[in-house]
């Protein structure tokens, strides 16, 4: 019996969370040596990008081919994430009111930038969520794209005839699962992956610039935390009854995945392997999980409300009541459409920073801080997501026995 514990507890001290632990402290040892690993963690990032698109096509086709209550899940999903994103955007924008309050008037000397991508327009962004071409889609990895692809296919299959729709169901059943056992062989890379993802980001990082603004960081830190550790736990607990610290210890992968890579979309294929091995079903899983990866940025959200209102102190501009509750619906609705603008953020930034009266010149702000803030936004992105398709799952058994 030692012998076959053994391994497996070996196998635990080679994890993800050793592997984050050793990337910082290669960063804080020996920075220098970051470009000479860069490539391994870009290799482990391009094989979970691999997996995706693909992915996401054959789950989402097989969960509302062969599912009869998939109307009423997406729409609970839909709204708790409009309800999240709500919470974090108001509490965001609350918290950075009053942080910002002691911030003089043009600290910092900002330089112009100019937007990289076209600025954002209402035409824009329904040829953003409107496919033209699958093909393009996939190339270019338009997850959204993707989605309504998927859906389409799906409601289509159900007018085939019995046998062409049970042949088609059972193939994307199969593909799926062809998907997740690559998945897994992927994911005993992960710990070395993430060592030379976060050695190469923290050695990489300009402290100095990052901690002349403070005020922000702390403002920052304290919506990020009272949202992650309180709201959306408490959240998963009204919904299911259970511990969220269950779930949180279930979803340690996807999450440090997140905080490693800075992006929702490549952690989803891991975050559908956790909330599986957890015990939500899949159909759950394949629906709400794409859909939070586009739709669903609690950690933006409360980023980008704190941002502007700082923008707003800096340029010396009052806000008045109306002003901060029109930040808290932009971004609520600029944090759902930023992943599907080409350009990314600062397209959307800079739009933002017109609506709101303030020069271009504060996109440099956002291109100093956002290089740090990316990568836990974006694990509170994910958590976000992780606790709704969690929390609608009433079949979860609420430990997470098969985790590893």
């Amino acid at each position: 019996m030692t012998e076959t514990r053994q391994p497996r507890s070996m196998r635990r001290l080679y994890s993800i969370p050793s592997g984050l632990i050793l990337g910082i402290l290669l960063a804080l040892l020996f920075p220098q040596g970051a470009p000479t690993v860069a490539w391994i963690g870009q290799i482990f990032l391009s094989l979970l990008k691999l997996l995706i698109l693909p992915l996401i096509l054959v789950s989402i086709y097989a969960s509302l081919a062969g599912g009869r209550d998939l109307r009423h899940i997406g729409g609970r999903a839909l709204l708790y994430y409009l309800i999240t994103s709500g919470i974090a955007a108001t509490l965001g924008t609350g918290i950075g009111l009053t942080f910002s309050q002691n911030v003089p008037v043009g600290l910092l000397d900002l330089e112009s930038v100019a937007p990289d991508g076209a600025a954002f327009s209402l035409e824009r962004l329904i040829a953003n969520l409107i496919p033209t071409n699958l093909f393009a889609s996939l190339a270019e990895g338009n997850i959204l794209h993707i989605v309504v692809v998927a859906v389409l296919a799906a409601l289509a299959s159900r007018r085939l005839q019995a046998d062409q729709r049970d042949t088609l169901l059972g193939g994307a059943r199969a593909l799926d699962a062809l998907l997740m056992q690559l998945l897994a062989g992927i994911l005993t890379l992960a710990p070395i992956g993430i060592a030379a993802l976060v050695y190469t980001s923290l050695a990489a990082m300009d402290w100095a610039e990052i901690l002349r603004l403070h005020a922000f960081v702390w403002a920052v830190a304290l919506a990020a935390g009272l949202h992650a550790l309180v709201v959306l736990p408490l959240l998963y607990h009204l919904l299911t009854g259970r511990a969220p610290w269950r779930l949180a210890l279930a979803c340690r992968e996807p999450l440090l995945t997140a905080l490693s890579t800075a992006s929702s979309s490549a952690t989803y294929p891991v975050s559908k392997r956790a909330l599986e091995r957890f015990g939500v079903p899949e159909r759950i899983t394949s629906l709400t999980l794409p859909l939070g990866a586009t739709l669903n940025m609690d950690g933006s959200a409360l980023y980008q409300s704190i941002l502007l209102i700082f923008m707003s102190q800096l340029a010396g501009v009052d806000l008045t009541l109306w002003q901060a509750l029109f930040i808290v619906l932009l971004t609520m609705a600029s944090s759902a459409g930023t992943a599907g603008i080409p350009g990314g953020g600062i397209a959307m930034m800079a739009f933002m920073l017109d609506l709101l009266g303030l020069p271009q010149t504060y996109l440099a702000l956002y291109l100093v801080v956002d290089r740090f803030f990316d990568y836990p936004i974006t694990a509170i992105n994910v958590w976000g997501d992780l606790v709704v398709a969690a929390g609608l799952s009433k079949d979860s058994p609420g430990q997470a026995s098969g985790s590893s």
